[in-house]
């Protein structure tokens, strides 16, 4: 890649990083072929365990942060808890002057049972479970960090790389980590993919995973139909009224993902679940919607004579394009240029860890991460020409932030 005006300095930092390509595709493959679905404890801790020997070579010390239990509501409307694995958080030079948090997370939204379980490499495109979203983001991580290490940029900053275990179910656990971990940085750093054309996630919508739980009479469909209250037709009820808060011109989305009820055809059903998730624009909407679907609760309820309960809460907040965000993509656009990339960037309906720092405060850019495509489905795929480039930008970026604390006010 031809570098523009760029110094001395910039171009030896950013040539440490030209050759080590092979060396991230191998790392991101041997990370991507372990399987580490959300729910997969023991697949995350093998995860784990590599990201620790990548990252204890530059860090000056190893946390593990035990999470609290995740709440779940299993199919027959009943809950459940699940421990997550602690959350792996690497810091190193806590007193320098500048102080970046950088966020990624080692679970992936493939169950352990997934056929989607290995790696391999199609023309340019790294193919596999998590190779974007994002291990191999978490590696030309580590890569930029190592390379800075080396250079005489070294004691002008500090960084914090936390690793959550949740961040595919919406970060249940971990949220509050990073809340708190947020109160003590400058500015954030997510590793989260770009669009395969390099392209960021601007502002980002907020997001909320529920379910709601109906719970009715059973009775024998023939010999005393009238008597039973059917719960799946009430939740069916709900799930339309629920789908009908959507709405285009606010930008509302409620989507209805799963129902799981009934049994045997000649028994009227008396439990059922619906899980759904809820996207809005800005903060106030949360709240909006959440008192629409309370009237929606209680109207079926009242209606069908079944007991229809919700469980979840909003789990990110909207992350809107500041002004002071705005200037943040500035500083990268203009590292891009430096390298002779150009850096773009979009509002988008997505929603990561990004959100969570945001909301706590933190200036942050998360979609630093290699350029890829079709995540969360068995097509995903890393561009393997952008690994050192995302590296380079990074670490080019990093260089640009210093200098941007040395200007600033206190």
């Amino acid at each position: 890649m031809k570098h523009k005006t760029i110094s001395n300095q910039e171009l030896e930092l950013l040539q440490t990083l030209d050759a080590r390509e092979p060396e991230m595709l191998k790392q991101t493959i041997e990370l991507s072929n372990i399987n580490s679905g959300s729910y997969n404890s023991k697949g995350i801790k093998a995860v784990q365990l590599h990201f620790r020997t990548l990252f204890d070579t530059i860090s000056d010390d190893y946390e593990e942060l035990e999470l609290e239990p995740i709440k779940k509501i299993n199919d027959q409307g009943l809950a459940e808890y699940y421990q997550p694995p602690a959350m792996q958080v690497f810091r190193s030079r806590p007193q320098a002057p500048l102080q970046l948090l950088c966020t990624g997370h080692s679970d992936t939204v493939f169950p352990e049972n997934s056929d989607f379980d290995h790696c391999w490499i199609e023309d340019n495109h790294l193919r596999g479970p998590g190779t974007a979203d994002m291990k191999g983001g978490l590696v030309t991580l580590y890569e930029a960090l190592r390379a800075l290490g080396q250079s005489p940029y070294r004691d002008q900053f500090g960084f914090t790389v936390a690793i959550s275990p949740d961040e595919e179910i919406g970060s249940p656990s971990s949220a509050a980590v990073l809340t708190r971990l947020a109160k003590d940085a400058d500015f954030g750093l997510t590793y989260e993919p770009a669009l395969a054309d390099g392209t960021l996630a601007g502002a980002r919508k907020g997001s909320g995973n529920f379910a709601i739980t109906a719970k009715g009479f059973s009775t024998h469909a023939g010999r005393d139909y009238f008597s039973g209250r059917n719960a799946v037709i009430a939740m069916a009820r709900a799930a339309v009224a629920l789908s009908e808060l959507s709405d285009q011109t606010s930008d509302i989305t409620v989507n209805v993902g799963e129902m799981i009820g009934g049994g045997p055809v000649n028994v009227v059903p008396d439990q059922c679940v619906c899980r759904f998730n809820v996207r809005v624009t800005e903060t106030q909407q949360q709240q909006q919607v959440l008192d629409a679907i309370e009237r929606i609760i209680h109207q079926v309820s009242d209606d069908s004579d079944c007991e229809l309960q919700l469980h979840g809460h909003f789990n990110r907040p909207p992350k809107p394009m500041t002004p002071e965000q705005q200037s943040m993509f500035e500083l990268l656009k203009s590292c891009g240029g430096k390298l002779g990339m150009e850096v773009q960037w979009r509002a988008t309906g997505g929603c990561c860890e990004g959100n969570n720092l945001a909301a706590a405060g933190l200036l942050n850019i998360d979609t630093l991460g290699v350029r890829g495509a079709n995540i969360h489905s068995h097509d995903e795929y890393a561009c393997i020409d952008s690994f050192v480039e995302r590296a380079q930008l990074s670490a080019l970026f990093i260089t640009q932030l210093i200098d941007f604390q040395k200007s600033t006010p206190k």
